[in-house]
């Protein structure tokens, strides 16, 4: 009994470990993603052939050790801002892995092998596309996230987003298996066996040399931006929120704009929160930072300064307020919302705002609140405000015109709001031709975390097509064209600025146009083929 469990456990452990060293800056072995369900379904065949009491929650807790095992290896780093909450991302993360693979068991013992295979593909892509839209969402570990560091296999997520690449993967893995499993049967005959090997040979080269050749034939047009990204490199436990005055903060970001910008420069993009402390919206053109950025535009006219801060919005008595203002307690009974905001200052304009809308779990909102309120106490303090923050009510990008009436509309994207691709495509949608991203990854130490973080970026150019502009407190700042090619970057955990050239971008691509539509389809056949599933376990049951 202890011999076969150890074995079962190996082979889930195997799964895992694939999985794992499959990943972005955890092993970089990509190739092992095409092969790493392989050891899993083996393993689900042979309990569901050997044994005869408790098969599906045996099935269930062997993957649940493989999918533990994955993102453990991957995403450990979050412990170090929170344990806590390191914990809870990797226990239910796995829960609704585990769930969507039992699912896929429970399918292919219903109905048959050919469907169950195929339901594990649909179920998980509907999983994925939940993933992204729900109270819940962490989809940093979306198997299509995985080619983030191979972005010539993949440049086709033009037309299909990363989603397209969890369906690549997923085929790519059952295909093979269900192939492996008819040959060892020998139940195929060998028109069939030709047929089945040459569509598994396709699925996996077909993708790759299309990408190779999109790669090497696209062709930016040429309408050049000149970019100034500031990275101060101010510690966010240590100083960013309470060692370090706001103002030596904000002389150093002008400081570091300085040493690069040119009478040419175009945008000088400053990251995340750089202005350290909370701000009413309607004193923004009062406050130390705002002051000083006009300065240093005095200087540098042509320059627009794009950065990040917290705001604060004030709603009076008779005006409708959000589901998560909060009380300013003076009786007045006016409330207000906190919000993680980035600004663009241009000068003789007015300061132009734009507040994240996707917020990160946890730390800037709770799951559930209306409903279950308490939980609200429950949120991490990771600098600026805790709790539930408010969000956008709809995409926004920054306008402005330079002087060779060229049209500048930046996506501003914050932090974890890089990785929600469909959502930026909204923005693609309101006329944004060139992406900024702002973020503070300093959190997370010197881990996976940031590496992962940067290389996601890469993925948005390619969906997109945009041009994007990255700058991070505590690294890495980057230059990234619309092929996904990082072409300038800083060192990590340094204070730098660093000028590039980026070209601007208004076309659509089929992507940003339709979206996540791989997702929305194959939740439309998950349901199917759960009604399916169900229908066939009653009728058995009678």
């Amino acid at each position: 009994m202890l011999k076969n469990v150890a074995i079962r456990s190996a082979f889930a452990l195997l799964s895992g470990l694939f999985l794992a060293f499959s990943w972005p800056n955890t092993g970089d072995q990509t190739y092992l993603i095409f092969v790493a369900f392989l050891p899993l379904l083996l393993l689900e065949r042979r309990i569901s052939a050997e044994e005869n009491k408790k098969i599906a929650l045996k099935v269930f807790l062997f993957s649940y050790l493989t999918f533990l095992t994955f993102n453990l290896l991957t995403t450990w780093w979050i412990k170090l801002a929170s344990t806590g909450g390191m914990v809870l991302a990797e226990v239910f993360n796995s829960l609704f892995m585990s769930v969507v693979f039992l699912l896929f068991h429970l399918t292919r013992r219903k109905i048959n092998d050919q469907v169950g295979y195929a339901s594990l593909v649909f179920y998980w892509l509907a999983f994925e596309y939940l993933h992204i839209n729900w109270e819940l969402n962490w989809h940093w570990l979306n198997l299509g996230h995985v080619f983030a560091n191979r972005i010539t296999w993949i440049q086709w997520y033009e037309f299909t987003g990363s989603l397209g690449g969890t369906f690549w993967i997923l085929s790519v893995n059952t295909l093979l298996f269900y192939s492996l499993l008819k040959f060892r049967q020998k139940d195929s005959t060998l028109r069939v066996s030709v047929w089945r090997n040459t569509l598994f040979i396709s699925l996996i080269l077909i993708p790759f040399f299309i990408s190779i050749y999109i790669f090497n034939s696209y062709s930016e047009k040429e309408s050049p931006v000149e970019i100034v990204l500031v990275q101060p490199n101010i510690d966010p436990y240590k100083d960013k929120f309470k060692g370090m005055h706001e103002y030596d903060q904000i002389d150093r970001l002008i400081s570091l704009a300085r040493e690069k910008s040119t009478q040419t420069t175009d945008l000088v993009i400053g990251p995340e929160t750089a202005f350290p402390l909370g701000y009413w919206e309607h004193e923004l053109e009062y406050i130390y930072g705002t002051k000083k950025v006009r300065e240093f535009l005095e200087d540098y006219p042509k320059a627009k300064f794009i950065t990040g801060l917290s705001t604060i919005k004030l709603y009076t008595e008779d005006e409708m307020n959000s589901p998560t203002a909060r009380s300013l307690g003076d009786g007045s009974g006016n409330t207000y919302d906190y919000f993680n905001t980035v600004m663009q200052v241009e000068r003789n304009k007015e300061v132009q705002i734009y507040r994240k809308s996707r917020l990160v779990l946890g730390v800037e909102k709770m799951p559930f609140t209306s409903s279950f309120t308490f939980l609200e106490k429950l949120s991490l303090e990771l600098g600026g405000a805790s709790g539930s923050l408010g969000t956008e009510k709809e995409p926004l990008v920054f306008t402005s015109v330079t002087s060779e009436r060229k049209e500048i509309n930046v996506i501003p994207a914050i932090c974890y709001e890089s990785i929600f691709s469909e959502y930026l495509s909204e923005f693609v949608g309101k006329g944004g031709n060139i992406l900024a991203i702002v973020t503070n990854d300093g959190w997370w130490g010197n881990t996976a975390g940031y590496e992962q973080h940067l290389a996601y970026s890469r993925l948005r150019a390619i969906e997109l097509r945009r041009s994007i502009a990255r700058s991070a407190n505590t690294g890495i700042s980057a230059f990234i064209n619309q092929k996904g090619e990082i072409l300038q970057q800083t060192e990590w955990w340094v204070p730098a600025s660093i000028i590039g050239t980026l070209n601007l971008n208004n076309d659509i691509t089929f992507y940003a146009e339709h979206g996540d539509y791989f997702g929305r389809i194959a939740a439309f056949f998950a349901i199917l083929l759960l009604v399916w599933m169900i229908v066939k376990s009653l009728k058995a049951g009678k």
